[in-house]
């Protein structure tokens, strides 16, 4: 079953058989039989065109463009998203038009397996190196006041990627081959690439959707970025306890990918975004200017300060309080982990990644990411060394968790890593950040491979060609990525306000000096507020554990509820409008959801991510 060499592009290639665009299960009673029928009905082998070099220039291509939008979105609203789905989707759209301008250069129409390839070196550049940027390198720069020196940052960047695929090829085989997890997202963009083959028909609402919401969402930037003809936000009359609406961050903005980020996050949290900025500023926020708590004088920012502390606080007790109730997730992780490692060889095993790949890649990645943590940032050898054998294990449940609920829980995991080294290197601001960073990147791109394994799985793609994509993927992440951070956070004044809130920067800097230097170098009202908080997030956080499914969905949200203490009020707004908007859909027509309303969505926060960091760039130069 050895792979060779994929056929050139120019040439014809053989159709995909049947079940490779049809099933989303593979059939059988045992592992050994889902195995044969993979092997015989589903893998098209060397029949199709997978790893080519124009496949793997669009990824790149793609991926720098997503890196750019997930980058900026992360610093606007906080979580990323991911790609899969845009990617394919664009890289069909991309490969179409190259076909009409420059046939020759473009050759014949992209095989499936070459859009799942493009597919995946665009989701690993544009998702998988940009979280630890925004969290951890946010704060980073929040907590010293200055960034790390380039020649540090970017191998830093692509060495835990890297590492992080490396650290997910264990898994493959246990968690997409035997349990079939579900990876929603991965499943999706296989679903994505069948239409895409099978008509173009299918494709063209989704492109038409992607396009408006991109060139609407871009024009409005431009007009209110670079031409000021349009304001950033239009404040709301009136006042609540004597302090107008306006200092209390109450507006409707003018920014668009606000509501296209609120129609994937969907209703529930949003609307818990919603009611929690009217919470802290509405009905918190008026009580702490009256009181003198806040100075009279003081506006958003000083509220947005004072926030800070509860959501952080609910947003770490929720964030740690799911991790000890996914021990069972763990549990079943490493089991089927030992299982796999004590189960004898079979023919599909042939097509894996080779495990001298998997060695010597780890061999020589994880020094260098010890020896990056030591030199760039003063880690202790040893405990660089504990930081990357603990990312192994985080980075398991990670791939559990995201194939099991599509939710990729690095905030969590990050969060586990400050809490030991908080232990271990008391005092040390920057070693708990240094340490997060290495397991918020793995684990994020752990369970980005995972996902698009899956997507490959179903196609009937060669899983060693796709590991190679998705290694590519993260170098092309990496160089776009950091001159991108450079550029959009030039200093420590450009996060915060209303343009990058940078919700996930501050609330990793806040945990990182509690750890520091003790919940005792804060207030009395502060501590008191986080203490409230975590209370709250905690009981929340155990209705949604506990409670059947149909009275979950009308729990608030913890995360939430959290998040909206860190972000303006306006921003909050924007994003409950657009969760609003897409459940309206999804009642009214449910059928448009899919089709229409996430590709809008994604096109309003790649519209303004892309006109954004143009924007920034040429005042820049």
């Amino acid at each position: 079953m050895a792979s060779s060499p994929s056929p050139s592009p120019a040439s014809a290639p053989a159709e995909p058989t049947p079940a490779s665009l049809t099933v989303l299960r593979i059939p059988g009673a045992t592992p050994e039989e889902a195995d044969a029928y993979w092997l015989r009905e589903v893998y098209q082998g060397d029949r199709l065109p997978q790893l080519t070099l124009r496949a793997v220039l669009l990824g790149s291509g793609l991926g720098a463009i997503m890196c750019a939008t997930n980058l900026y979105a992360g610093l606007k609203v906080g979580p990323s998203f991911g790609v899969a789905v845009t990617a394919g989707l664009l890289a069909f759209a991309t490969h179409g038009a190259l076909r009409r301008l420059a046939p020759r250069l473009a050759g014949g129409p992209l095989s499936p397996l070459e859009l799942c390839c493009a597919q995946a070196v665009a989701s690993a550049a544009g998702y998988a190196t940009g979280g630890a940027l925004v969290s951890v390198q946010g704060a980073y720069l929040l907590t010293t006041g200055h960034h790390p020196p380039a020649w540090v940052l970017l191998p830093w960047t692509f060495v835990l990627s890297a590492l992080g695929v490396l650290f997910a090829v264990p898994f493959k085989r246990q968690f997409v081959d035997r349990e079939q997890l579900p990876f929603p997202t991965g499943t999706a963009a296989a679903v994505t690439v069948r239409s895409l083959h099978a008509t173009g028909r299918e494709a063209r609402p989704r492109l038409r959707a992607l396009g408006l919401g991109g060139l609407v969402s871009g024009a409005v930037t431009l007009g209110r970025d670079a031409l000021e003809r349009i304001p950033y936000a239009l404040a709301f009359p009136g006042a609540l306890g004597g302090v107008p609406l306006e200092r209390l961050g109450f507006a409707l903005e003018t920014s668009l990918l606000p509501v296209g980020a609120g129609a994937l996050l969907g209703l529930r949290i949003t609307a818990s975004l919603c009611l929690g900025a009217l919470l802290m500023h509405g009905l918190v926020g008026p009580r702490l200017f009256a009181s003198g708590l806040l100075p009279a004088g003081g506006g958003l920012q000083d509220l947005l300060t004072w926030s800070l502390w509860p959501g952080a606080a609910a947003l770490t007790t929720s964030s740690l309080l799911r991790f000890a109730l996914q021990a069972r997730a763990l549990k079943r992780a490493w089991q089927g982990l030992l299982s796999l490692r004590a189960s004898a060889p079979r023919p599909v095993d042939a097509l894996q990644v080779p495990r001298r790949w998997l060695v010597g890649g780890i061999a020589v990645l994880a020094p260098a990411a010890v020896w990056l943590a030591f030199t760039g940032f003063g880690v202790p050898v040893p405990h660089a060394a504990l930081a990357v054998a603990l990312s192994f294990f985080l980075c398991l449940i990670s791939c559990r968790v995201t194939g099991e609920t599509d939710a990729t829980p690095v905030g969590s995991l990050g969060q586990v890593t400050q809490l030991t080294y908080g232990a271990l290197l008391p005092r040390n601001v920057v070693a708990n950040l240094v340490t997060a960073g290495i397991t918020v990147n793995t684990a994020s791109s752990a369970a980005d491979l995972l996902s698009d394994l899956k997507t490959g799985h179903l196609l009937g793609a060669n899983p060693r060609r796709q590991f190679l994509a998705q290694l590519l993927g993260t170098g092309v992440g990496a160089v776009a990525a950091v001159p991108l951070f450079y550029l959009l956070v030039p200093d420590r004044s450009a996060l915060g306000g209303l343009h990058f809130p940078a919700a996930a920067a501050f609330t990793t800097a806040s945990l990182s000096e509690v750890l520091s230097s003790g919940v005792s170098g804060l207030s009395l009202d502060l501590r008191l507020a986080g203490a409230w908080a975590a209370l709250g997030a905690a009981v929340l956080t155990l209705a949604e554990h506990l409670l059947p499914e149909r009275a979950r969905r009308w729990v608030p949200s913890p995360l939430g509820l959290g998040l909206a203490c860190l972000l303006p009020a306006s921003t909050s707004f924007g994003l409950f409008l657009g969760g609003l908007a897409a459940e309206a859909v999804r009642r009214l027509r449910p059928s448009a959801v899919e089709g229409r309303v996430l590709p809008l969505a994604a096109g309003l926060i790649a519209g303004e991510g892309l006109v954004g960091v143009a924007i920034v760039g040429l005042q820049s130069f």
